[in-house]
């Protein structure tokens, strides 16, 4: 199976032609609509031994209707790079997201890889100069929006990474998923509220806030956001009323209150933060009350953009999210909608996350199913995270060889993943009921996956090998925990890494205090890769890494945020997280006690295929490169010059 790479990337010259409309292909003519399913992480292995099993009878169905293979991925296969490959047709040295992190080559300070949220900008009175704007990384078109603009009817519904929504043509439709921020600008600012909690506190994904009762009665406030150019949050004010005996407790926003038994979702409330007399915005968010006794714990999901007075737009046309409040009430409209982070803290019992996950799949298949009845369309894609966040949180409880394998959780939770896909099979059932003659239908995932049992920290190997040098310290330091780049000499530094499998060199003329001579290049890259294939685990022998993929001379719009080395990793084995920040931790290994215990980061993308089903034949070899290309050229049109990928049908 041929797989993306990273070298020997071609010329994208025609990229520069994006914006031209789509003409006819001279060989292919409109033969019906076009249905595309996105299931996050599904993977092929998984799903063939289900299907053999009996436990998938609607992808059996269409496996043996057309078609199922493995899916390449993105080179590296995670999911900001392998949603940018699918939705432009082209690779990273042109769309430019290589990672969940990226760097600035001339100050090394790094940001978010795929994008990021300007806050709003007040003037001294309060007015609002500048509305929330956010920011995206993501170079070239969609092929979605290549479609819409030859004259095609789109709907695309909750597609990841695909955010800001991109200007669509009258009768065309999105509803922006994955990276759709919170209120606060964040993926997602989750509120945990306990007795238990001394004093407010910020935790990774989300915040601890005290409750403190008075008698029954307790308040505290919620704090929301904060213009540009202040650290003070506009505050809103909860109130809880407990009553422990009963196991309730009522809730009160705003003058609108609501009483939830121990174990219930709250419905959505509404919330209203004033950053001046001038400016608010409004939000909304959703309770769980885990314990209603002593002590009162609930949590709070993120504050997320209302649908129906969106601080940004997060449909085309921006009121399309209203519409859909209008048809089903207030509904999740965080991009990150399955709160991980909550469940790692212990903020989420294992059954309120699946329970939630379980919801917000049905919603996005209610809109989805809902969409295809309604017609007008040639076009329509719709996504979901779900198989991809249980797999991330649940995989330990399938993997005997992994730290945080536990007999009794297994036992309960092992099938979680099965679960999920069995889903994804029912609502592709429900879709393949709808299908006209001669629509085609294609159901991907972006990638596989894999166990991470161990992290390994690229910055102290780097360190420990002499192509890193540690700021301040005598030549015998080789670790620091300062993040984020912060902690090296770059006066004497070759070569750093950053994000979840990127090496750079700290090349002259590219970075800002580069000393590695471009000439010298190749032969450095070819040592330090041929030193990282050898690297085993100290403790089994088993090498750590499957192939390690060097970049040469890669043309293209952002062939500059390139690394100059992709790691591919083993089974059990990926970037330890301090690494990833920027940091150079103590240890090279590290067992991962996270819940975060299944991984595909940076795992080698030739072992990490997504999955591709078919209602009609097609040939082996599939990328995501191709499933764009594939659904213009059945729509009769001609891809853009720039698009990589390859029509799977003749």
């Amino acid at each position: 199976m041929k797989t993306p790479s990273l070298m020997l990337l071609p010329s994208m010259a025609g990229m520069l032609l994006l914006s031209l409309l789509l003409v006819p292909a001279a060989d292919a003519a409109p033969k019906g609509r076009v249905i595309i399913l996105g299931f996050d992480g599904m993977d092929p292995e998984i799903t063939g031994k289900m299907i053999a099993a009996g436990e998938l009878p609607n992808f059996a169905k269409l496996m043996k209707q057309g078609a199922f293979e493995p899916l390449a991925s993105s080179n590296p296969p995670q999911s900001p790079t392998a949603w940018s490959n699918f939705a432009t047709c082209t690779t990273p040295v042109h769309h430019g997201v290589f990672d969940f992190l990226c760097r600035d080559p001339k100050t090394y300070l790094p940001s978010p890889g795929f994008g990021s949220t300007k806050r709003p900008d007040l003037a001294p009175d309060g007015a609002l100069l500048k509305a929330p704007l956010y920011e995206s990384h993501r170079k070239g078109i969609s092929f979605w929006k290549a479609a819409s603009d030859a004259g095609l009817k789109v709907k695309a519904l909750a597609v990841p990474f695909a955010y800001p929504a991109e200007p669509l043509g009258g009768d065309c439709r999105q509803l922006c998923g994955l990276d759709v921020p919170d209120l606060r600008g964040t993926q997602s600012t989750y509120f945990a509220l306990s007795e238990e909690f001394k004093a407010p506190e910020p935790v990774a994904g989300g915040m601890h806030l005290p409750l403190q009762f008075a008698g029954d009665t307790a308040t505290v406030n919620i704090p929301g956001i904060a213009p540009s150019k202040s650290t003070k949050y506009a505050e809103v004010p909860v109130t809880i009323k407990a009553d422990r005996a009963g196991k309730k407790v009522t809730l009160s926003v705003e003058g609108r209150s609501e009483t939830l038994a121990q174990g219930e979702w709250s419905p959505w409330f509404e919330w209203t933060f004033a950053l001046s007399p001038k400016y608010r915005v409004r939000a909304i968010s959703q309770f769980h009350l885990i314990e209603a006794g002593t002590p009162i714990r609930l949590y709070m999901t993120c504050l997320q953009i209302h649908p129906r007075e969106p601080m940004m737009p997060i449909s085309t046309p921006p009121q399309f999210a209203a519409e859909l409040a209008d048809r089903y009430g207030l509904y999740k409209t965080v991009g990150w909608a399955h709160d991980t982070k909550a469940l790692q803290q212990d903020d989420m019992t294992e059954d309120m996350f699946l329970e939630d996950a379980r919801r917000t799949v049905d919603w996005n298949a209610t809109l989805t199913l809902d969409e295809i009845d309604r017609g007008n369309f040639d076009l329509l894609l719709s996504g979901w995270t779900a198989t991809d966040r249980i797999s991330h949180l649940f995989w330990a409880y399938r993997d005997p060889k992994h730290p945080l394998y536990r007999a009794g959780k297994a036992a309960k939770y092992g099938r979680v993943v099965e679960t999920s896909y069995a889903q994804a099979d029912g609502i592709t059932g429900e879709v393949m009921k709808r299908l006209k003659d001669n629509d085609l239908l294609m159901v991907m995932s972006d990638h596989g996956f894999h166990s991470f049992r161990y992290g390994f920290s690229v910055n102290t190997w780097l360190a420990q090998n002499g192509y890193l040098a540690i700021k301040g310290q005598n030549a015998a330091a080789k670790f620091t925990d300062e993040k984020y780049l912060q902690g090296y000499d770059w006066a004497r530094t070759k070569a750093y890494g950053l994000g979840l499998g990127m090496i750079f060199l700290n090349l002259k003329g590219r970075e800002g205090k580069g000393i590695v001579d471009p000439k010298d290049a190749p032969a450095l890259l070819e040592e330090i890769k041929t030193k990282l294939l050898a690297v085993s685990d100290p403790k089994t022998g088993d090498r750590i890494f499957r192939d390690i993929f060097v970049t040469l001379n890669a043309q293209g719009e952002s062939a500059i945020d390139a690394p100059d080395i992709q790691l591919g990793y083993a089974d059990g084995y990926q970037t330890a997280k301090a690494s990833a920040a920027g940091a150079a931790p103590k240890e090279i290994f590290e067992a991962n006690t996270d819940k975060w215990s299944g991984e595909h980061a940076s795992s080698d993308v030739a072992f990490t295929p997504g999955i591709l089903f078919s209602n009609k034949k097609l040939p082996e070899g599939a990328s995501l490169l191709d499933l764009g290309v594939t659904a213009l050229h059945y729509l009769g049109l001609t891809p853009p010059g720039g698009f990589e990928g390859k029509s799977l049908l003749k």
